[in-house]
């Protein structure tokens, strides 16, 4: 595993440094285990309604201490969250962690070497049973590290016999736990739709390729193991080039945390937004269905009552229930369009109507809604089902008492599907993305589901469905949307105030979205006054992610990339001149703008105006705002304000042709070159080629380096980077490439080509302080690996320049980049010099253990 084997390299540094460093070293990489341990067993959870994986992410996120681990881990092995964990590692793992065992197992040695531990530091601890699970060893760990490194003083002789005992226990589980047997990976989605697939597991198998040959599958990027299918493990940190890894270390403040590297002590902030919902027991939505079969005209229902502020939208109405009603087909109906645009009330009403005619005699209602949009704002629900287990459950819960319940729930359920026992039924699935797994629910269903039984489907998305019949549901009609416009106002007493003009423009801004026109109503109705609409759906960010954020991030990375640049200029934009920037050789990755837009318009972002060559794009304002608010965090954020500023200058059609025309034959000739060659001496032959078109268009050398990284061609990597580096541009471009280079470099280990890459990164105009504190850390790092590095020529001059750059702007750090530039200086032979600044730093705090230990160094040679 190459988390394990990085800190192999720390550990043998420590080694040789001490063996009280190496002890201390040895209990971080225990914290690392439990933790990754505990991370692994969350992962392994199946979704459930009380969102168990949730509850236990929330606490981790918050943990500040390796003890609140062990606790979580525990309760996970001995509580109700037992039955969720999934069942391809419940002969393997969870067996392993659970089983007691004797003293002829791993797991039994495991926790007697620690047990040995207590022994040498003295520490009273009840005697080892004759049978103990591997769970137990956590625990004993977490108050093993605070009696020791947390609130004890080791000494030279105890830490030294105890390295040997934790080491060989940590050993044991590091090698034998079958979680680190399988296959682990880290995915980055290319602008392609495929993954570039960057193994961390040893023993790698196949599992994983898929994702690089097709383009339909949606995972974050992120560290991945494979079960029963990629499961990923969340608040584990890394990146394709899996340099470093960070882990969740608690300190949970300002809508973030913080990780950490255990293996170069590393620490970075990320986002917490993820986590502020409470953990609590949520309400029922208002549209989840009710408990309890209800009976009209002789139909057994389960209906939700409808919204007494429902708008007639007659012709979707009777196209719903012409499809619904057809005998001979369309037994999968499904209802897309955008969140809030009206889908359920829509199908509430269609069928609540067809309860009097008396079509079907069982219509059952199965929801997974987790949103409430009210109309003060969108309200998280506990979701009713979220897979075929719960679907089936809640049938058997509504009717058992009237059929044979002598199978499985699902066996059941799904013989109704096919032949209800009921006579003709409708089944209503709400809110179907909201499903732990969309696509296999679906399959299910269509798989079993036969005429006269129909299925309706309300969803966002339904991009990758077979066999059904979609129905888009887009915006109100104009006479709709003034309608809804009059009974609200008249609820808020406002009807007064609006004047025709505002209505028109509610009418134009809100494009027919009826959530969206309540939203704006209600803060008129607070306000009392006129407000300009862009700004009232501005200021609702609750709304705007409520509507659009769960499909957004299912979107690839090329519809993303579309999605931003449309919504980085305020104006529609043809289609030809979209298609035109976004092809030209600069960008890095060939961008699928055909696949991209056409995901857009299935997924609502889009609409497309005209046809062929004449198409336009329009982006919804509310779609429009929420784009914009993604792209400000978006790290491809530079690049496509340069698009946006290529679109603004986009002119006569002939000017289009000739950039397009250009473009394609730039991509053709590279997609043929990948297409082509099969080995690295192919490829070959054809760079010359490729070169000269670099010269053209220099963003044209990142293609070439993907291209030599499939076949581990790191030297040419590292030769075709440093040829792009010499090319003018903005310097966050620079920073991105100078830290790529350096990455190649450390998996080369040419730290001649790594340390020049970190020194150009921090002269870079306007870098961050903590870059320049982390370039220090790692040159550090290395000279303490390699201290027979610090003898070379070139050496000295990088520690200058570092520690120049660094000494003009250390005012800006805290106590650890005080360390790090006293470090510095030590490498430099300054060591005058780095007892001013430790003390400089020990002045901001006192109790910082970086800093103390250089002191300690500093006074004791």
């Amino acid at each position: 595993m190459k988390f394990f084997e990085q800190f192999d390299s720390r550990l043998s540094a420590a080694k040789d440094e001490s063996d009280v460093a190496f002890f201390y070293d040895l209990l971080l990489y225990g914290e690392f285990v439990t933790k990754l341990i505990t991370l692994y067993t969350v992962a392994s959870l199946n979704d459930d309604r009380e969102r168990t994986r949730y509850r236990y992410e929330y606490q981790i996120v918050r943990a500040n201490a390796i003890g609140e681990y062990s606790n979580i881990l525990d309760e996970l092995l001995t509580g109700p969250s037992l039955g969720l964990i999934n069942s391809s590692i419940r002969d393997n793992e969870l067996n392993e962690l659970i089983q007691k065992n004797t003293n002829n197992t791993w797991q039994y040695q495991a926790i007697e070497y620690l047990y040995n531990c207590f022994e040498i530091f003295e520490i009273k601890i009840d005697k080892q049973p004759i049978k103990v699970a591997l769970k137990t060893w956590f625990t004993l760990f977490s108050h093993f590290r605070n009696k020791t490194r947390g609130h004890g003083a080791p000494t030279i002789d105890k830490s030294s016999r105890a390295c040997i005992e934790l080491q060989n226990s940590l050993q044991l589980i590091t090698g034998q736990f079958s979680a680190f047997k399988r296959t682990w990976v880290y995915l980055y989605q290319n602008l392609s739709g495929k993954y570039r697939v960057s193994r961390i597991s040893t023993g790698y198998q196949n599992e994983f390729e898929f994702l690089k040959r097709e383009k339909t599958h949606s995972y974050i990027n992120g560290v991945y193991v494979f079960q029963d299918k990629p499961r990923l493990i969340n608040l584990l940190f890394s990146n394709s080039e899996m340099s470093d890894f960070l882990i969740a270390n608690g300190n949970f403040r300002n809508n973030a945390f913080e990780s950490i590297s255990y293996i170069t002590d590393v620490r970075q902030e990320q986002d917490g937004t993820s986590y502020l919902q409470s953990i609590s027991q949520l309400p029922q939505s208002h549209t989840a269905g009710t408990n309890k079969l209800n009976t009209k005209h002789h139909c057994y229902n389960n209906l939700p009552p409808l919204s007494e502020d429902y708008i007639t939208r007659s012709t979707l109405e009777d196209n719903i229930r012409n499809l619904i009603t057809e005998d001979n087909r369309f037994p999968v109906i499904t209802l897309v369009g955008r969140g809030g645009i009206g889908k359920t009330t829509l199908a509430l009403k269609v069928i609540s109507d067809m309860l009097d005619a008396g079509k079907f005699d069982l219509i059952l209602w199965f929801s997974s809604r987790d949103i409430d949009l009210m109309i003060d704002g969108p309200k998280p629900v506990q979701t009713k089902v979220l897979n075929e287990t719960d679907i089936s459950k809640e049938f058997i819960n509504l009717c058992g008492e009237l059929i044979s319940t002598d199978k499985k729930p699902i066996d059941i359920f799904s013989e109704e599907l096919t032949n209800s026992s009921f006579g003709r039924a409708l089944y209503v699935f709400d809110n179907f993305e909201t499903l732990s797994d969309p696509l296999t629910v679906y399959e299910w269903i269509n798989t079993h589901v036969r005429l006269p039984n129909k299925v309706l489907i309300t969803s966002r998305i339904n991009r990758n469905f077979k066999a059904d019949y979609p129905i888009e549901i887009s915006g109100m009609h104009e006479d709709e949307t003034r309608n809804l416009i009059s009974v609200i106002s008249r609820r808020f007493n406002i009807d007064t105030l609006l004047t025709e003009p505002y209505i028109e423009s509610i009418i134009y801004e809100s494009d027919g979205h009826p959530y969206i026109i309540k939203i704006l109503l209600g803060e008129l109705a607070k306000s009392k006054a006129l407000r300009k609409i862009e700004r009232i759906v501005a200021d609702r960010e609750n709304m705007l992610t409520a509507l659009f954020k769960r499909t957004y991030v299912t979107l690839t990375a090329s519809s993303k990339r579309v999605f931003l640049t449309l919504c980085s200029w305020n104006s529609l934009i043809p289609r030809i001149a979209l298609e035109a920037v976004l092809w030209r050789p600069e960008n890095e990755e060939r961008i699928e703008v055909n696949d991209a837009i056409e995901e857009l318009v299935k997924s609502s972002f889009i609409e497309i105006i005209g046809e062929q060559n004449d198409e336009i794009i329009s982006v919804p304002l509310a779609a429009a705002i929420f784009g914009k608010s993604e792209l400000e965090v978006h790290s491809e954020k530079m690049r496509i304000l340069e698009d946006r500023n290529l679109l603004m200058e986009f002119g006569a059609i002939a000017q289009s042709n000739v950039s397009s025309g250009l473009t394609d034959k730039i991509e053709r000739k590279f997609k043929n070159v990948a297409r082509r060659v099969s080995n690295i001496d192919q490829l070959k032959l054809e760079l010359p080629v490729l070169e000269y078109i670099a010269s053209k268009f220099p963003k044209a050398y990142i293609y070439i380096v993907e291209v030599l990284e499939e076949f581990s061609e790191y030297d040419l990597v590292k030769q075709y980077l440093r040829e792009y580096l010499k090319i003018a541009m903005l310097p966050l471009e620079k920073h991105k490439l100078w830290v790529k280079l350096a990455e190649v470099c450390e998996l080369t280990k040419d730290w001649e080509g790594e340390s020049h890459a970190l020194t150009e990164l921090i002269n870079l105009p306007n870098v961050e302080f903590q870059v320049i504190s982390e370039v220090a850390n790692r040159i550090n790092n290395y000279y303490f690996h390699n201290p027979y590095a610090k003898k070379s020529e070139n050496s000295g001059l990088i520690l200058k320049s570092v520690i120049q750059i660094m000494s003009n702007r250390i005012h800006e750090g805290a106590a650890i980049d005080y360390s790090r530039l006293g470090w510095l200086l030590v490498n430099n032979e300054q060591r005058s010099d780095a007892q001013d600044i430790v003390k400089k730093g020990l002045d901001l705090d006192s109790h910082n253990h970086h800093c103390l230990k250089l002191s300690s160094v500093l006074n004791n040679r």
